[in-house]
């Protein structure tokens, strides 16, 4: 046999590896794409980078930031029209950062002269980014929350809004305590009530007001995540993994924390399924989930258990094992030894799975902690 011969096992893994690597850059591409970021620069940075399996997509967003800094690293231009800044140079600067012009335009645009001064480039690109804002509800906030006569860390009643507390940093929060949270909530009558669990969710200020007003939208939420293949609206039962939550996805703007008081005896009296008591049973439903496969809790109202720690390469796993000449719909359970849960500490989470489930968790809404500034963290 020659010696320039390859083995098709080399060379159909190394095919794989390829594939793999070019399925993985075309998500994130377009994620930054969506995002209003330059598609060319996007993809040549990708490219050079070997640990995008490693890195959730927003660490790699970081990673990018970083290195379009470190190659222009003016910050801030100044507000054109004064002294030595030209017309148009703040737009300019952010397209060298990345973004395309249509969207350099918008941010620079929707931003009054005397905000925009307040504060530093990546700043700016990391609240576009993130929250997509609207923008008069984010500067009326900001007005309101910078008011040296607002008062804020402390709870306060909104006729329409119901109970409401404006904090001024995420260790504010963690500082007050989930206890105190519960307990000085005007809208809780008995916070020792055993039968009752305080479940939080986290999300951008401007969701935060929408599901105020409106409530639980599930054709919002994403489908294929832990507990069903369906769309799902999860809850965290920790303070500390909702403000997590928050610090790891965005990293300036304001922020907001729904609290939900939650009668679980109510729960359990519907289809509820508990998978922290069936370690089997919990693999089998989560890999199945994010595989985009039924399973034996896509029928129930609600769903609690841990949050999955690897489904990234759960799902990529899958797809490209289903890309083959063999595509049996059972392949994901094959990969149900790859679940894994996180550690040290499980992050525990609760599926709403319906609209009747919907309507009763609505009820449950007791207040909220709009205006987090994470800057301030």
């Amino acid at each position: 046999m020659s010696s320039n011969n390859i083995s098709p096992s080399i060379i159909s893994e190394a095919t794989l590896l390829d594939n793999n690597n070019d399925t993985l850059i075309t998500e994130i591409t377009q994620y930054f794409i969506n995002r209003g970021f330059q598609q060319n620069l996007v993809n040549s940075f990708l490219t050079r980078n070997s640990c995008l399996e490693f890195m959730t997509n927003e660490e790699i967003m970081f990673d990018f930031l970083d290195e379009r800094e470190q190659m222009d690293p003016i910050i801030f231009i100044g507000v054109e029209g004064n002294e030595g800044v030209e017309p148009g140079e703040d737009k300019k600067l952010l397209v060298k950062w990345g973004l395309t012009e249509e969207a350099s335009n918008k941010l620079r645009d929707d931003v009054h002269d005397s905000i925009w001064s307040q504060q530093f480039l990546k700043y700016w690109l990391l609240d576009w980014i993130y929250n997509q804002w609207d923008t008069t509800i984010q500067m009326d906030l900001k007005t309101v929350f910078y008011d040296s006569k607002f008062l804020y860390d402390q709870w306060y009643y909104d006729r329409e809004k119901g109970p409401q507390m404006f904090a001024s940093s995420f260790e504010k929060i963690i500082n007050i305590g989930e206890d105190s949270l519960i307990m000085y909530n005007t809208k809780i009558t008995n916070a020792m009530d055993i039968n009752y669990k305080a479940f939080f969710y986290s999300t951008t200020y401007e969701n935060v007001q929408s599901i105020n007003e409106i409530g639980i939208d599930l054709t919002c939420c994403r489908n294929h995540l832990d507990f069903g293949k369906n769309q799902s609206f999860y809850l965290n039962p920790s303070l500390d993994n909702a403000i997590d939550f928050i610090k790891n996805r965005w990293s300036a703007g304001f922020y907001g924390i729904i609290v939900y008081w939650i009668n679980m005896k109510k729960l359990k009296s519907m289809k509820y399924q508990d998978l922290t008591q069936d370690e089997n049973l919990w693999k089998e439903v989560v890999v199945a989930s994010r595989c985009g496969q039924r399973s034996v809790v896509d029928n129930n109202d609600f769903v609690y258990g841990y949050q999955l720690s690897n489904p990234r390469q759960i799902r990529n796993t899958y797809y490209n094992k289903n890309n083959k000449s063999n595509k049996k719909k059972d392949l994901w359970k094959k990969l149900i030894p790859m679940a894994k849960w996180f550690e040290p500490i499980y992050n525990f989470q609760l599926a709403v799975k319906n609209d009747d489930a919907v309507e009763i968790i609505n009820n449950y809404q007791v207040g909220l902690h709009p205006g987090v500034d994470s800057v301030q963290w």
